[in-house]
């Protein structure tokens, strides 16, 4: 495990043209399946001891960890992004193990969440299911992420639809990701 996730971060720090550097020790999680604010809060708590001025950057699962419907996921990946370091932090969970790496450079457009943004990750399924059902009942499984509109900054949740062959399931719910509020759902 400490390989693949050695190989990892070496892959992202060749993706992006600089050294990505271990910021925690990796970590065994006592529950593997941490929920959007659980996984929120440990990341955050990762960040602010990293850089006092850090803000999420991205939040969100990957396919190996599917949203569930308690809102958990066996493999969130959490960006936080410091000003003042030039630098982003990212802190992944896959299986129960806990990794963070620190990046110099821009984390992209950084989304306008606020102190409180919406982190109910089992309302967030509850939206999801209910607007892709069709494809849930095909083996579809949801994936989340934030993300920024051009110029606002406009924070939002991003949720897709994919299987288990990577197959895209033609269909992205929009969120405010502040207030939890459809904006859009896309076909």
């Amino acid at each position: 495990m400490r390989i693949f996730l050695l190989l990892l971060a070496a892959t992202f720090a060749w993706c992006h043209g600089a050294a990505a550097e271990e910021a925690c020790k990796p970590t065994q999680l006592k529950n593997p399946a941490l929920t959007l604010s659980e996984a929120y809060s440990i990341g955050a708590g990762y960040a602010k001891a990293w850089k006092p001025d850090a803000v999420p950057a991205r939040l969100g699962n990957t396919s190996l960890g599917p949203f569930q419907p308690d809102g958990s996921s066996i493999a969130w990946n959490l960006m936080f992004y410091s000003e003042s370091a030039k630098a982003s932090l990212s802190v992944s969970t896959f299986r129960g193990m806990l990794t963070c790496w620190a990046q110099p450079g821009s984390a992209g457009r950084i989304p306008d969440l606020k102190p409180d943004f919406f982190r109910d990750g089992a309302k967030l399924y509850a939206i999801g299911k209910d607007k892709g059902a069709a494809l849930l009942a095909q083996g579809y499984f949801m994936m989340i992420d934030t993300a920024a509109a051009p110029g606002t900054r406009h924070a939002t949740w991003y949720i897709n639809y994919t299987n288990k062959d990577n197959k895209n399931g033609d269909l992205t719910v929009i969120i405010d990701a502040n207030t939890g509020a459809v904006e859009k759902v896309l076909k």
